[in-house]
């Protein structure tokens, strides 16, 4: 039994996955297995990934039809069989010592979850994509970590860059059909089953940021199934205290404009849809509007959305065709 497995869920990267592949299998640290999750490929990933089956029995091989990235996550999770738990989507790519450095930590302070840190890249340039201390930190309460995650912001809202063990996911209810938002639902999960937490400084995982991503494709129906889901987590937050709920209203506010943007990429107005989010934002307006933590222009594009989401999507409409954002 390895003592690490790595979920990488894969869909049509071809041209980017042997480098995600290669970088794992060039590991330090070698006790590991990895289980590929084809999502309905239709490109040669397929391929790629039955050869490294062939050149390395620690690489295992799942197909599934086209169901989203959380199902492959949750099938890969499912058919793994080590103490921990590691996610890497398919066009990133890590560290000779990103395992290493996780399980390093995980022993040495016993920690549930390990959280590294992440250098974004975009094809041109690198950069810091995460803000950490100089030294390792401890995190031992729930109230702690949501902090961290909510005001500090030394923990990340992803599925990557995390060595986890393994009861933890296998005990998590995977989002099926959310577009936006599943990494998010995760961790806060992560953070809230974890006894103890553990923030390292080494930038291990490199994580491709990608503009044609899903992220900030047009709006499709698994948008709503997002929104539900940001509304549904921002409540057990809301309701476990462990937080200003100022910060938490306008953390969440914000991923859920993310469902009106795509609606006015794609122009389509979603009636229902609309009307749930302008409620939503309407009932937490006091606490947003308050919160120093969201950026004015933030505020703004919501308070036009309270006037008129039809208003809302013009506006932006305008200015996505102008700047492409």
């Amino acid at each position: 039994m390895p003592e690490v497995s790595i979920v990488v869920p894969i869909y049509n990267v071809a041209d980017l996955l042997e480098r995600c592949l290669s970088s794992i299998r060039n590991q330090s640290y070698s006790d590991f297995q990895v289980v590929m999750v084809n999502d309905g490929s239709t490109d040669e990933s397929e391929e790629i990934c039955k050869r490294f089956c062939k050149e390395d029995s620690r690489f295992r091989y799942i197909y599934q039809d086209n169901k989203g990235p959380d199902i492959a996550r949750k099938n890969g999770t499912m058919s793994a069989s080590g103490q921990f738990i590691m996610y890497v989507d398919a066009d990133d790519y890590v560290s000779e010592e990103y395992l290493k450095h996780a399980v390093d930590a995980a022993k040495e302070y016993d920690a549930d979850v390990v959280c590294s840190q992440i250098i974004r890249f975009d094809g041109k340039k690198q950069w810091n994509g995460s803000i950490c201390h100089d030294e390792p930190q401890l995190i031992q309460n729930t109230g702690d970590a949501m902090k961290s995650y909510f005001v500090d912001e030394y923990l990340m809202g992803t599925y990557y860059a995390k060595l986890i063990k393994m009861e933890i996911m296998k005990g998590y209810p995977f989002v099926e059909d959310a577009l936006i938002g599943e990494d998010i639902t995760a961790a806060l999960y992560m953070f809230r089953k974890a006894d103890k937490i553990a923030i390292i400084p080494d930038r291990d995982y490199y994580y491709y940021w990608n503009p044609k991503s899903i992220s900030h494709s047009g709006y499709t129906k698994r948008h709503r199934v997002s929104l539900d889901n940001y509304i549904k987590v921002r409540d057990e937050i809301l309701a476990g205290k462990y937080a200003d709920e100022r910060i938490i209203c306008g953390y969440f506010a914000e991923y859920e404009m993310a469902v009106a943007t795509a609606m006015s990429r794609s122009w389509i107005y979603d009636k229902d849809t609309a009307a749930v989010l302008k409620q939503d934002i309407r009932k937490f307006w006091e606490y947003i509007k308050h919160n120093e933590k969201t950026a004015l222009y933030m505020k703004l594009c919501m308070k036009i959305y309270l006037i008129s989401p039809k208003l809302f999507m013009c506006m932006y409409r305008i200015v996505y065709l102008i700047t492409g954002r």
